[in-house]
């Protein structure tokens, strides 16, 4: 069970009297008998039971006039939130039936490797419970205003935290957010570190190859420290929107991974969600997994969509199918349009135009992205009415279309060692062109684990795939030493940057100082500057591991910016 925030409070004890001095010819002081007026007993209503959080509240939906605030609870008491200078409102608890764990969920709670210790408090051998899911959407709100809430108000330890409204479409507002991808979290994270290959410049080979005597070597902190740093760094902004470019958990259908995300983003290790909201899009990790079906099997991408279904609030997207909701929307956010698209399925028929060889989206009722399609249709439409209304557009989805992971390899079943990749990224090029005749100005994705980013025609294509999981480079070594660096337009080529080749890692004998590939995220301003114009500038931010003298971590972090800071003068009005 978690312990919510406190808030302070005071007891004042009020009491009546008057003190009359004077001076006589003497110089004594005369002083009154004090008058005390005994204020008549008010009873106060008892306090309602302390509510008991197995995620705490987080913000979803924001708009000009209105935020949604969602958590879930160990117990099915409506819960009292009040909102400074708005109200005061009552949840409806629901229970949350799609949260169930499977049995070898409980096997790992209550098994020997459970070292982040995840429901240590559960008996052995029982599975948590099912908790339960309160939702309250406040309306009427102020644009671009800040509002304290608390949840639990009439309870002796509320929880207590802010949200802002976004601004008017129409204000030239500056905003800032941060756009992370493929945490992949899990309970396994806990004292699991990833290979960490170093380019092959030190052997005097190319910059986008992997140094063959660092194939095997292991980062500096565990998966789980890294998203920890990677969050409070990116909290220490005050970022107005957190978007996530998919890959939240490692196994969408498995409950635990769920759990642990919230831990982060909502719960013991961090609290970013309940005063910033996110914006979430579906990886091929969110369609996966089922206990008894299979990895992309139909059963298991409805498990997994139920499970994303009931922690997020999207806005609606007039999908003709129900189970298209919250899989692709629109956010307006003051002088930015948000479109996040869903890539997780195209024509099953094509590789060439499918991101996920092993899953059928008309069993699984996942949407197709190509052209025709609908979301394609709606992605057009989108588009076109936020460049009628002059707004700055940036687009998110998972699979990074023009990047040099394993994931950019051609898409295929022949194997990754035949240089064919089964969850290919390039087929997300179909809409290039319709984003450069949009005036898109970037893309966010993740996919390939890789912090990378190129520009075609304008717009600015980033993987930011380096939250808290893998730390990949190029190609997929060992397994092939390919680079599918050719495979990128000659444009995308020559405007190429990655940490993983043009950040040079520096040592003081077996300190790392400088450089290299680490934990972050994407740190993007939106500026107004003069004549209706636009400045967005994109901070590829970083957490650099602070070690001892032979090169262990000792728990503290540098925060650091790479040297690739861009700055783009938008001019949003067609």
């Amino acid at each position: 069970m978690r312990t919510p925030h406190k808030i302070l409070s005071s007891s004042i004890m009020l009491a009546l009297f008057t003190t009359l001095v004077g001076c006589n010819d003497n110089d004594k002081a005369q002083v009154t008998t004090p008058q005390v007026e005994t204020l008549p007993q008010v009873e106060q209503p008892p306090l309602a039971a302390q509510t008991q959080y197995r995620v705490y509240p987080y913000l979803q939906n924001p708009t000009h006039d209105a935020m949604s605030i969602l958590w879930l609870s160990e117990d099915d008491q409506p819960v009292t939130v009040t909102v400074e200078g708005v109200g005061t409102f009552k949840s409806q608890p629901v229970l949350a039936k799609n949260l169930d764990y499977s049995d070898g969920e409980l096997a790992y709670i209550h098994g020997e490797k459970n070292f982040g210790q995840i429901f240590a408090h559960v008996a052995k051998g029982q599975a948590p419970s099912l908790p339960y899911q309160h939702r309250i959407r406040i309306t009427g709100l102020t644009a671009n205003t800040q509002y304290t809430y608390q949840v639990g108000s009439d309870q002796p330890e509320p929880f207590v935290s802010s949200f802002t409204t976004a601004p008017q479409t129409s204000s030239a507002t500056p905003i800032n957010f941060v756009v992370m991808a493929d945490m992949e979290t899990e309970p396994e994270s806990t004292q699991k570190t990833v290979a960490w290959a170093a380019n092959a410049k030190a052997s005097g080979g190319w910059k986008l190859a992997s140094d063959p005597n660092t194939y095997q070597r292991q980062y500096l902190v565990d998966q789980t420290q890294g998203y920890q740093q990677t969050l409070k760094y990116a909290a220490s902004l005050s970022p107005r929107l957190w978007l996530i470019a998919g890959d939240l958990v490692e196994k969408g259908g498995r409950q635990l991974d769920w759990d642990e995300f919230w831990r982060h983003a909502a719960g013991e290790w961090g609290n970013m969600a309940s005063s910033t909201p996110i914006l979430p899009v579906l990886g091929n990790h969110e369609n996966y997994w089922h206990p008894n079906a299979g990895g992309y099997s139909a059963a298991a991408v409805r498990r997994a969509y139920d499970k994303w279904e009931s922690y997020f609030e999207l806005p609606d997207n007039q999908a003709r199918d129900p189970r298209h909701q919250e899989r692709y929307y629109r956010v307006d956010y003051g002088p930015v349009t948000f479109i996040h698209l869903d890539s997780s399925n195209g024509d099953d028929s094509d590789a060439s135009k499918d991101t996920n060889l092993g899953l059928n989206g008309a069993e699984a009722q996942v949407p197709d992205f190509n052209e025709g399609s609908e979301q394609w249709r709606w992605a057009e439409r989108q588009l076109a009415d936020a460049r009628a209304q002059g707004q700055i557009i940036f687009v998110q989805w998972h699979h990074m279309a023009y990047g040099t992971g394993v994931h950019s390899l051609v898409s295929g079943n022949a194997g990754i060692v035949n240089n064919e990749d089964s969850q290919s990224g390039l087929p997300m090029r179909v809409y290039h062109p319709l984003l450069r005749d949009y005036g898109v100005t970037a893309v966010f994705s993740g996919h390939n684990e890789l912090l990378e980013t190129v520009t075609l025609d304008g717009i600015h294509y980033w993987d930011v795939g380096i939250a808290g999981d893998g730390l990949r480079g190029p190609g997929y070594v060992p397994t092939t030493t390919y680079v599918p660096f050719e495979l990128l337009p000659e444009a995308a080529q020559a405007t190429h940057w990655s940490a993983h080749g043009d950040a040079d890692e520096v040592w003081q004998g077996q300190r790392l100082v400088a450089g290299g590939k680490h934990y972050g995220f994407l740190h993007v301003k939106v500026e107004p500057t003069t004549m209706g114009q636009y400045q967005v500038v994109f901070e590829p931010r970083y957490s650099l591991p602070v070690t001892d003298a032979l090169g262990k971590a000792t728990g503290e972090f540098k925060t650091e910016i790479y040297d690739h800071v861009v700055k783009v003068q938008v001019q949003p009005k067609s």
